[in-house]
């Protein structure tokens, strides 16, 4: 046990497993060892139960002029399990959720959390046949679908429960059954990431492992039951592990629904928001806005980001105009947070060079450097980072091909080249794969090129990332005409913006004779990177 006093005469207990640390697949509950888990495990207390036993009348959370104390989300995540059961859906059936940070999205998790099914939250930027893909692949028995997204939903052929009126209707009242326990073996959520073979791959976790998250969270983020925490990033994202870990400490959620810089200040200035996450873009939005000096931001007392790095000298004018702690979270949708860099790493003064760094390993996770035979590399030697921990994905939802070579001996590959310093300190050089990383989003090349090829006069295509100041790296197009075919860049991209999300459909479009290849005819994406790169000093943002 480790024990984090978090102030008010209150000390938490948290639990950081790292002497159950797994090296082997085959070794008793090892990471993405399937039903191997089944059993194996305790149970876990809900989500809202510390909060309903100390402070039930304190607010959950609050969303736009929505207001609800942790007593009326239990009483409407209860009415919500109550309609599960009326529509005969039963434990490990899929409940997928389309929706942008709304208010309800505490309650759908907490009902399907205590019926034992999982959610799978849907990236509502995505176009209708990537949504159709994800919706084929898992299987879902209902969509739940905000108002403001239903559209999307006409051509999914699947039941849907819509957002309106009629539910909430539906979930208002008092229903105050007991608590259940939950099984931490079960099947929790699925989270889809874009995947290398450019179809998106639905990243499996356990309560097990979103329970693991909830305890890192507490210590990386020092939680106390009176903080008020910011939630800037959407919910379908990893981020939600943070929404639920202040939930579970009895602490209150804001949410953001749509980004807007001045929406942040208002929302820290109105809320006496206490913590804040955001991605390095929001950050650097933040900051530029003339607004920012006259902001009360004197509750504010730490922001933390993730999702992409942030330029040391954004980092530095950051820490300058908001004068509160910094926390850096590296890591992926099947892992959490790897490593973290700490409040007390964040000094431009003191260490400038750990600006630049993806920090040390998080709580209850092990990281390691290795080289393309899996063997550790002496420290300061580039290899893939690759982590362990009850925190990573139990596999990816229906495909054990891809489960098996990301968690190969147990360790997730995260696909990022990197070093270790003699501190521990770890630093992203590169990715061993082609993802692209903009403004906090993943992009997988590959996905982006299939929908290119599917114009008539392209005959060659090439995606990379190139150097943003504003993304920190935008979708770049290399393009090579059909023979006696003529390319109209905006056409391209007109083309593109109805069959991919709006964030993967390229920036810039560039028309090329020719793309550099190998002897056996692969594309040198390293060559046309380099073009960009050359006057950095890292081939990644």
């Amino acid at each position: 046990m480790i024990n984090v006093n978090f102030g008010n005469d209150r000390r938490w207990q948290i639990q950081v497993n790292q002497a159950n640390r797994v090296y082997g697949a085959t070794s008793p509950g090892a990471i993405g060892a399937g039903d191997g888990r089944k059993g194996e495990w305790s149970l876990a207390t809900d989500l809202l139960a510390f909060g309903l036993s100390n402070q039930p009348d304190r607010a959950a959370v609050v969303c736009d002029d929505v207001e609800l104390s942790f007593r009326q989300v239990h009483w409407r995540a209860n009415r919500l399990a109550g309609y599960f059961d009326e529509l005969g859906l039963k434990p490990g059936d899929r409940v997928a959720l389309l929706a942008k940070n709304e208010y309800q999205y505490l309650e759908i998790q907490v009902a399907c959390m205590r019926r034992g099914l999982i959610l799978v939250p849907l990236n509502f930027r995505l176009a209708v046949p990537e949504l159709a893909y994800i919706i084929s692949d898992c299987d879902p028995s209902l969509l739940i679908v905000s108002r403001e997204l239903v559209s999307s939903s006409d051509d999914l052929k699947i039941s849907c429960l819509i957002l309106d009126d009629a539910y909430e209707q539906m979930v208002v009242g008092e229903d105050d059954k007991p608590l259940v326990q939950i099984d931490l073996s079960a099947d929790c959520t699925i989270l889809y990431t874009s995947g290398t073979t450019g179809r998106p791959k639905g990243a499996v976790l356990t309560n097990q492992s979103l329970y693991a998250r909830l305890n890192a969270n507490f210590f990386e983020y020092q939680i106390s039951p009176g903080d008020i925490f910011l939630q800037c990033l959407p919910l379908f994202h990893i981020a939600s592990n943070v929404s639920y870990s202040y939930t579970y400490a009895g602490a209150t959620n804001v949410f953001l629904k749509d980004f807007h810089p001045l929406a942040v200040l208002d929302l820290v200035e109105r809320h006496e928001v206490s913590t804040a996450l955001l991605v390095p873009t929001m950050i650097n939005a933040v900051i530029h806005q003339p607004e920012v000096a006259r902001a009360d931001l004197l509750s504010l007392k730490k922001i933390a980001y993730g999702a992409s790095p942030m330029p040391p000298s954004v980092l530095a004018s950051a820490i300058e105009t908001f004068r509160c702690e910094f926390l850096q979270l590296y890591g992926m949708t099947e892992t959490s947070a790897a490593t973290v860099l700490r409040p007390e790493h964040h000094n431009p003064e003191a260490r400038p060079d750990l600006l630049a760094s993806a920090g040390q390993a998080g709580v209850g996770m092990e990281v390691r450097v290795v080289d393309d035979d899996d063997h550790e590399v002496p420290l300061g030697d580039v290899g893939e980072i690759v982590c362990c921990g009850e925190a990573v994905m139990r596999a990816y939802w229906g495909n054990a091909d891809a489960s098996t070579a990301a968690l190969k001996g147990g360790w997730m590959h995260t696909g990022d080249m990197g070093y270790c310093d003699s501190e521990g300190f770890y630093f992203i050089t590169d990715r061993k794969k082609d993802m692209i990383v903009s403004g906090g989003e993943n992009i997988y090349p590959r996905e982006v090129e299939d929908a290119l090829f599917e114009h008539a006069d392209i005959l060659e295509a090439a995606v990379i990332g190139i150097p943003s100041e504003k993304w920190g790296e935008q979708v770049h197009a290399i393009l090579v005409a059909e023979n006696g075919k003529e390319l109209d860049p905006g056409e391209v991209l007109t083309f593109a913006r109805e069959r991919l999300a709006g964030y993967k459909v390229p920036k810039s479009v560039e028309i090329s004779p020719g793309l550099p290849k190998n002897a056996t005819g692969k594309v040198l994406k390293t060559e046309l990177r380099q073009l960009y790169w050359q006057d950095h000093d890292r081939s990644v943002s």
